[in-house]
């Protein structure tokens, strides 16, 4: 019903009425992960565990389907982690993790396998009921494994696997006989067929590829395949006790979808909650008249800022990176090439704009909306420091030069309408922080909306012009969740230290106009106008 109260709401009240102490998050998880967990992470944990012991006593022998609405940059992926271990220890061995896009799949694979890289989540040495567990990548589960088994794979695959039967790959049989845990990140993705009433076109004869588009394959039922043939094992079995957890940032404005997750909820966090926890940067709107040109040239400054401010207070390996995100990849070639140009060709007369900008930026009294007084603030340190044009002309020319700029699409992509990566574009991409990383610009339209850990990420700079608009319904149009998308990888926080200030938290909110205040706000360029998320 439209009054009922989500599951995250009215959990407490069900473990009351059975009894049942929300449970704290248990150490066996906490020893075996290499990172600690934030309040909000262990809430979501424990509001899991809590509802997994009221369906012990009510429902045991039927399927477990939660959603994690959690904003991008929370620790989603830990959470996950977590729950692996938790299900193992209640006797689980085999666990799908699946999502809609190969980066993704890329990327949370390193965070659970891959020990060498920087963002991996388990301790080196997993040990569960004292004895020690290994995480294994499997493409077919084995009958009585000891240790963890998690198949990585995509939506177009796992489609696949089920409707079309090769040799030595995961068969439907296989999975309906066991009990799985299914984890599905950026789950907004699987909900077309209930956005449209359950009016999708079964049709499993035609294989699809990595290449085909989310559109074919959830009209091809994926919301059946999942929940009706996996996580129900097609109502064939009487026991039935496997789990399917979703996670994503953005759930579909949708009054299907709503309804459909509101039993099914079990955390909301979403990114005001997480701003005002402090764990990110602020989000600071420069709203101005400035052409193309000088919208580039405005964040170039920044971030040659940021960097001086970082040398004055002696923070290492300091890279600030700025994405430039424009609306079609034709535009994006097209504006990569505009910017290689006017960076090989820098002059310090491109910066006579500067004489008026104050003039062409829009402020008003919200935190979110500074660009003025911030652009100021960058003004005066140039000439309380004395530092010539010609200073910045040339650190500008050397900093982002081509080899120190990334555009999301492949030499050899001739598409008009795919972003690609090569391997290693995706491995400089997701290492950004490295100390011995040279990116320093971002080329793109919509690749990094999604699946993508970034904390030195603090400038966005929309290069079209045009308010992305729903139109008179209000519905809020697929640029702007983009747009929030892409926003919720930039308020990432990135760790410094500042005497005695919590390392991985905003240090300047009582303290506005400190300069280390600038390493703490993520910066989102527009034309003369204001972003309707924001």
């Amino acid at each position: 019903m439209a009054d009922q109260k989500p599951l995250y709401e009215s959990i407490q009240i069900k473990g009351y009425k059975n009894n049942i102490t929300k449970p704290d998050v248990p150490e066996y998880i906490t020893n075996n992960i290499k990172y600690s967990l934030y309040d909000w992470q262990e809430e979501s944990i424990s509001n899991c565990l809590l509802y997994d012991e009221i369906k012990k006593q009510e429902s045991p022998n039927t399927p477990t389907h939660l959603l994690f609405h959690m904003a991008t940059g929370s620790g989603k992926t830990l959470v996950m982690a977590s729950l692996i271990i938790y299900y193992y220890k209640q006797g689980y061995r085999h666990f799908i993790f699946f999502t809609n896009a190969n980066n993704v799949v890329d990327k949370t694979e390193n965070n659970f396998l891959n020990k060498q890289h920087n963002k991996y989540l388990y301790t080196d040495k997993i040990v569960i009921n004292d004895k020690p567990v290994k995480i294994k990548n499997v493409n077919r589960f084995s009958s009585n494994p000891d240790n963890i088994e998690i198949k990585f794979t995509t939506i177009q695959q796992l489609y696949n696997d089920i409707h079309i039967e090769k040799e030595n790959q995961t068969t439907l049989e296989d999975l309906q006989q066991k009990d799985i845990v299914m984890l599905a990140d950026e789950s907004h993705h699987f909900n077309t067929s209930t956005k449209q009433k359950g009016q999708t076109d079964f049709d499993f004869d035609v294989e699809l590829t990595k290449t085909s588009s989310k559109k074919k394959v959830e009209r091809r039922g994926w919301e059946h395949t999942v929940l009706e043939l996996i996580l129900n094992k097609n109502h064939k079995y009487r026991k039935n006790q496997n789990v399917l957890l979703e996670f994503t940032a953005t759930l579909p404005d949708n009054r299907n979808v709503i309804e459909k997750y509101r039993d099914k909820t079990i955390y909301k966090f979403n990114l005001k909650d997480f701003l005002k926890k402090g764990y990110t940067k602020e989000i600071n709107l420069i709203a101005s008249t400035l052409d193309k040109k000088e919208r580039i040239l405005q964040a170039l400054l920044f971030s040659w800022y940021r960097h001086k401010i970082a040398i004055k207070y002696n923070i290492p390996n300091f890279k600030p990176v700025i994405l430039f995100r424009s609306k079609k990849i034709a535009d994006s070639r097209a504006d990569y090439k505009f910017f290689l140009d006017l960076i090989d060709n820098l002059d310090i007369e491109d910066f006579n704009f500067i004489k008026n900008i104050e003039n062409k930026i829009h402020q008003s009294k919200s935190i979110y909306e500074q660009g003025k007084s911030r652009t100021r603030d960058v003004l005066e340190f140039i000439e309380k420091e004395n530092i010539k044009y010609l200073d910045i002309v040339n650190f500008l020319k050397y900093n982002f030069r081509k080899k120190n700029c990334i555009i999301t699409n492949s030499k050899d992509n001739k598409a008009k309408t795919k972003e690609k990566t090569t391997e290693e574009q995706e491995r400089l991409l997701n290492n950004l922080e490295d100390k011995n990383n040279n990116i320093r610009a971002i080329f793109t339209v919509k690749r990094l909306t999604e699946g993508w850990d970034v904390l030195n990420l603090y400038d966005i700079v929309r290069l079209y012009e045009g308010q992305n608009s729903g139109g008179k319904t209000r519905k809020v149009p697929k640029a702007t969740v983009q747009e929030k998308q892409l926003i919720g990888r930039g308020v990432r926080y990135y760790p410094f230290e500042y005497k005695d200030n919590p390392i991985k938290r905003r240090k300047f909110d009582n303290s506005l106009e400190h300069e280390l205040r600038v390493l703490e706000e993520l910066y989102y360029y527009t034309y003369d106008e204001k972003s309707r998320y924001i």
